[in-house]
């Protein structure tokens, strides 16, 4: 629907930009929407480049992702080549004696019996960050005290770091995510950016996930060896074994090195897809018996022990997402948003036209706490925002200010 807003002339290149760098300056000064457009206008282009053919679906499906489009991420699971599974037909049973416990009360027993928690995200699903701010809190109490991510820039660590910007981290670019890092924050936890920059020497597949496990026994552990810590890390990084081909995820050089043996979550591979041949069996047959009505690990009554592999220690199991008042309905049920009408003004006139959300005090640059595309299509969409006090305003393709106000939600 939205592409077809964008039809208009040919861009004339002697060299594409990189796609993740496109309008980077308007980005900066938060405007994604024209990078966005960009991506979308120059689409045959970088469909017809050997370099970008791969890369484009990914950058251009994640940009609607960080700009609120519901089905983005599913669309991104079952039409990037790199990322569609498909499972046999039929049902897998969840294994007898397990039953259905609330993810967040699993961790927070986990947690206490180590001192290392570790998450795998999907890139592509922001539903799979909905449980970062409630599970910061619970963890906070519990005594953690670091929050590291594979997506932060060494620049989180300095001590002036205030609110998530455009070159925080990639995946910050998610208001979701950066939304977490200021809980993160408010609540006083050090943030460690662990991520290695350094190529690869030729050969060594392990290389990236061997420094990052390093980066974070040197900046944590080797520091505070009492440290307890949850670590935010993109899929099977997030894996305690070796794989068969003989790469070593992050989290499996991390155990070794300190000697701790964390406890490991994947959130991605129980959850909801486009179609149901890519959805895993166990994942069909719990949500087919309405056994997933909220973020759910499978625990064993008599052993406590977690539904996973030997890989991961617990799969996270989500809840179907539904689309109400244009939004995903995790962003309530999940995270405890509120939905809140966008002024009349911000919706002036009939262009794409981007509504954002900022904390009072923030300027323009940070990421929002919230931003949804509007057209004349989504009159009824809404913004879903914590209680607090806002600054909104809508922009052109442009970066132009439509118009501005004042909200606050209240507790």
């Amino acid at each position: 629907m939205l592409a077809s807003l964008f039809i208009g002339p040919v861009v004339e290149a002697q060299t594409l930009p990189v796609p993740t760098l496109i309008e980077i300056e308007q980005a900066r000064k938060g405007n994604p929407l024209a990078a966005y457009i960009a991506l979308v206008e120059r689409e045959s282009q970088y469909r017809a480049s050997p370099q970008f053919a791969d890369i484009y679906p990914q950058v251009r499906l994640m940009a609607e992702e960080f700009l609120g489009i519901p089905d983005a991420g599913l669309r991104a699971m079952s039409t990037v080549e790199q990322l569609r599974r498909t499972f046999p037909p039929g049902e897998m049973p969840i294994p007898g004696g397990y039953a259905a416990r609330h993810a967040l009360g699993v961790i927070e027993r986990a947690a206490r019996r180590t001192q290392i928690v570790i998450w795998g995200e999907e890139h592509h699903l922001p539903q799979t960050r909905s449980l970062y701010e409630p599970m910061l809190r619970s963890l906070w109490k519990l005594g953690y005290r670091y929050l590291a991510a594979e997506t932060f820039s060494d620049s989180m660590m300095l001590p002036g770091f205030r609110f998530p910007t455009f070159s925080s981290g990639f995946y910050l670019r998610d208001p979701v995510y950066a939304s977490a890092v200021r809980v993160a924050r408010d609540l006083g936890y050090r943030l460690i950016a662990y991520e290695e920059t350094a190529h690869a020497p030729s050969g060594d597949q392990s290389f990236r996930d061997r420094r990052q496990a390093e980066n974070l026994q040197a900046r944590i552990f080797a520091r505070d060896p009492r440290a307890r810590v949850l670590v935010l890390a993109g899929r099977g990084h997030a894996s305690e074994v070796t794989a068969p081909d003989g790469w070593t995820p992050m989290a499996s050089v991390l155990k070794r090195l300190t000697g701790i043996d964390p406890f490991t979550i994947f959130a991605v591979r129980m959850g909801e897809r486009l179609t149901p041949e890519e959805e895993d069996p166990q994942y069909r047959f719990a949500t087919a018996r309405g056994l997933i009505t909220r973020p759910t690990v499978f625990v064993h009554a008599a052993t406590g022990r977690t539904l996973g592999d030997e890989s991961f220690d617990a799969y996270v199991f989500w809840p179907r997402q539904h689309t109400v008042d244009g939004r995903p309905d995790w962003l309530r049920t999940v995270l405890g948003r509120r939905p809140v009408d966008i002024p009349p003004a911000l919706r002036a006139g009939n262009c794409l036209r981007l509504a954002q959300a900022f904390r009072v005090g923030e300027p323009a640059e940070a990421i929002p706490v919230d931003q949804v595309l509007l057209d004349e299509a989504s009159r009824s969409t809404k913004l879903m925002l914590p209680a607090g006090a806002y600054w909104v305003r809508a922009i052109d393709p442009g970066g132009g200010v439509i118009a501005e106000a004042r909200l606050r939600v209240p507790r």
